[in-house]
C-alpha cells in the first residue's frame, strides 16, 4: 500500500469516527445504535485489513451485528458484558437494544425506498438443549428468528 493511499485511508477513518461521535451525541436510541454499529464495523474492518493485507474484504458488519445481537439475547453475566463491549452495545440503553434493532431493520425496509435490505434471521440450537421460552419469544419478536434445532455431531 502506498504511503499516499495509507494517509487517505487514515483521513477517511478519522472523518467517519468524528461523524459517529457527532451522531452519538445527538440522541435517539436508533442514532446511538447506528453509531455503535458503525464503531463495531470499523473495528471489524481494521482487524480484517490487518489479517488480509493486500486482499479484498467483503462482509456485512450489520448482518454480523444482528446475528450476534440475537445471541446476546440469551447471554448472561460476564459473557453478556464482554459481548456488549466488543459489539459496542454498551452505548445503547439495555432495555431498548433489541427493540431498536427491530426498528432499524424496519426503517431499512420501508415501502417506497429505492433500496431494501432483505435479511433472513434464524437461530440454530442443539436438539438436546432446552431453550427458555422468553429467549425464543424475544428472538421472534425482535428479529423474526425462529429456532431450528440441529444435531451438531
Amino acid at each position: 500500500m502506498s504511503p499516499k493511499y495509507s494517509s487517505a485511508v487514515r483521513k477517511m477513518f478519522r472523518c467517519v469516527v468524528i461523524s459517529v461521535l457527532i451522531i452519538t451525541a445527538v440522541g435517539t436510541q436508533q442514532d446511538v445504535l447506528s453509531a455503535s454499529n458503525a464503531k463495531f464495523a470499523l473495528d471489524l474492518y481494521k482487524r480484517q485489513a490487518v489479517s488480509h493485507k493486500g486482499r479484498n474484504i467483503f462482509m456485512s458488519p450489520f448482518s454480523i451485528s444482528v446475528a450476534l445481537a440475537m445471541t446476546h439475547l440469551g447471554a448472561r453475566g460476564q459473557t453478556k458484558s464482554q459481548m456488549s463491549k466488543v459489539l459496542r452495545f454498551s452505548d445503547v440503553e439495555e432495555d431498548h437494544l433489541h427493540q431498536t434493532f427491530a426498528e432499524i431493520q424496519s426503517v431499512l425496509n420501508r415501502p417506497g425506498q429505492a433500496c431494501k435490505l432483505y435479511m433472513a434471521n434464524r437461530l440454530f440450537g442443539r436438539k438436546s438443549y432446552k431453550f427458555l421460552p422468553k429467549f425464543l419469544d424475544a428472538g421472534q419478536l425482535y428479529y423474526g428468528a425462529e429456532l431450528k434445532t440441529v444435531d451438531f455431531r
